[in-house]
């Protein structure tokens, strides 16, 4: 396979993006209760708004909220699992 030296290069966006200090720092003071979630919900839009400026004024065709509103990407799916058994090892 030759590799590109010009653009367009191939690039796979997978969406999640790092956690900016100030949502760490919202998601830190919501755990210990020092901000109600109406105000983490105001900190989280602005960084959201915020990350889409960025790759909007980088060029991209594709945009990510960056998973921002995720707390982790396995923690999320983990939790609604609810104890059910979702496959079942079948024996040989």
């Amino acid at each position: 396979m030759t590799r590109r030296t010009i653009p367009p290069f191939r690039a796979d966006h997978v969406g999640s993006l790092l956690r900016t200090p100030a949502l760490k720092a919202a998601r830190e003071r919501r755990a210990r209760n020092e901000i109600d979630a109406e105000a983490f919900n105001a900190i989280e839009d602005r960084e959201v708004a915020d990350v889409i400026a960025k790759q909007e004024a980088a060029g991209l065709q594709s945009i990510t909220e960056g998973e921002y509103r995720r707390v982790s990407w396995n923690i999320d799916f983990l939790e609604r699992l609810d104890n059910r058994v979702l496959c079942r090892r079948t024996q040989d």
